[in-house]
């Protein structure tokens, strides 16, 4: 018992901590991906507003210069991305400011090589803004890197595309990325690791802008993190689980103690108690052979037969918790000692008015002790015997089951209430708690069959239709 309780909360907080594990996990999971959507979706709303470029990124268009001249060359050492054939940048103002932020603020130039900063007016104390990070929507933008833009004519054609990352990407790729956002037919949304926002270019609507953010690096970040996270808990996981493990043996050892010292008393009780048994019940036997027969000698005789299978009950219960009687397990026929034991229990039961009836065909076999589930079959039978009632029905039945058997034995009778299938295979517990019932009997019988069974890695059940019948099955491997 002590065993069985505690193999149970083991295995209810193995349990628990799976389910928190797990909770854990998935809990890391659900925030990182919904930090890499909000993340991503805002930087891919600045990067709409800006036609597809970040706004540290923005260059200074050229102004416009008469028919036949070419502008300037670029400046020694300027590395300004251009990505394809797309244009970079909006349009500059006459005055050659370069274009607006989103907000009204004009977006910080880097100065060229050799050049120093200009001066900041005498007075200001405003921290330089740093491009990409410092502006709107800077951090979503710094935090993922990787864009393109992808510039779709009338028919959803790609005439041209950029990015800040040209080499990652390749033009069958791109046109496969248009192709399938077409393909959905929403102007924003996911696609794998892909966010998209499909915008118009130009006042007449004909051509487009599909403004692509490649959050593959986040996702597989998140994924490494996962798998941090995870093998995290499962350590954690299974060193709380040796820690509970050991905890509950130690808790359940004032348990099993008390529990070893109560088999010992029973052990001892019932050892104690054959002695002054037999000692009553051979001087009963002599009065009654000199005094001839007498009514309260019969009731001694039959007190002290009562006490003895009690005593006998006690006794092999104690042996099979000590270990000291085990299952002898090998090969025999079944079905004779099943039969063994129906053909003499038939007077018993004709004498008390009842019917039996066998169900107990030739040749089965299985592995086990052939003399404890001879006992179990007279426990059952003996049981069904008491509570089947005048002129009741009992069937005892075997059937073969792979390489092992199921015993059945079937009584009409009153039955067993369903709060007390399971209670009556305890020690002691009789559904008339108050022991006086007509039906003689200690309690002990189905304890031991239920003890039997275990000891055979078997099973033992009841099943009942009260008022109508009751059925105990035994179910043994081969």
């Amino acid at each position: 018992m002590i065993k069985t309780l505690r193999r149970r909360l083991t295995l209810l907080v193995a349990c628990v901590l799976v389910l928190v594990t797990v909770g854990i996990v998935l809990s890391i999971r659900a925030i990182n991906l919904r930090n890499i959507d909000t993340s991503a979706r805002a930087a891919l709303a600045v990067l709409s507003e800006n036609r597809g470029q970040r706004p540290g990124q923005m260059q200074q268009a050229p102004p416009d210069l008469p028919d036949g001249e070419t502008p300037p060359p670029k400046p020694e050492g300027d590395t300004a991305p251009t990505g394809g054939s797309l244009p970079p940048q909006a349009p500059a103002d006459s005055g050659g400011d370069a274009a607006a932020g989103s907000d009204g603020s004009l977006p910080a130039q880097a100065p060229a090589d050799g050049e120093t900063p200009p001066p900041r007016p005498e007075g200001d104390q405003t921290p330089p803004q740093r491009p990409g990070i410092d502006m709107p929507g800077g951090n979503s933008l710094a935090s993922l890197s990787n864009a393109y833009t992808i510039r779709l004519d009338g028919a959803g054609n790609v005439t041209e595309w950029s990015s800040d990352r040209s080499d990652l990407y390749t033009d069958a790729q791109v046109q496969a990325m248009a192709g399938a956002v077409l393909a959905v037919g929403e102007t924003e949304g996911r696609i794998d690791t892909q966010y998209y926002r499909l915008i118009d270019d130009g006042e007449g609507g004909e051509e487009r802008l599909l403004i692509v953010l490649d959050a593959r690096l986040e996702f597989l970040s998140a994924e490494r993190m996962l798998r941090a996270a995870a093998l995290v808990a499962a350590l954690a996981g299974l060193l709380l689980g040796a820690g509970a493990w050991l905890l509950i043996r130690r808790m359940l050892q004032p348990v099993q103690a008390s529990f070893d010292r109560q088999k010992q008393f029973v052990w001892d009780a019932s050892h104690e108690f054959k002695t002054p048994l037999a000692v009553i019940s051979a001087n009963a036997e002599l009065l009654s052979r000199q005094v001839g027969p007498n009514e309260y000698l019969g009731y001694i005789q039959s007190e002290v037969k009562r006490t003895d299978n009690l005593v006998q009950g006690l006794l092999t219960l104690a042996r099979m918790d000590k270990g000291t009687v085990t299952a002898e397990m090998k090969r025999f026929d079944l079905s004779q000692a099943l039969l063994g034991v129906a053909l003499p229990f038939e007077s018993t039961v004709f004498e008390a008015g009842r019917t039996l009836e066998t169900d107990v065909p030739e040749g089965v076999f299985i592995r086990g002790d052939e003399a404890m589930l001879q006992q179990l079959a007279v426990i059952l039978l003996s049981n069904a015997l008491k509570y089947s009632g005048e002129g009741g029905l009992i069937r005892l039945s075997l059937v073969q089951k792979g390489r092992g058997a199921v015993i059945t034995v079937y009584n009409t009778g009153a039955g067993i209430a369903p709060e007390n299938l399971e209670r009556i295979f305890d020690r002691f517990y009789r559904e008339d708690l108050s022991h006086n019932s007509a039906v003689a009997g200690n309690g002990l019988g189905l304890a031991i069959a239920r003890t039997i069974a275990e000891a055979h890695k078997g099973h033992i059940r009841a099943e009942s239709e009260q008022g109508s019948s009751a059925t105990f099955i035994v179910t043994l491997p081969g």
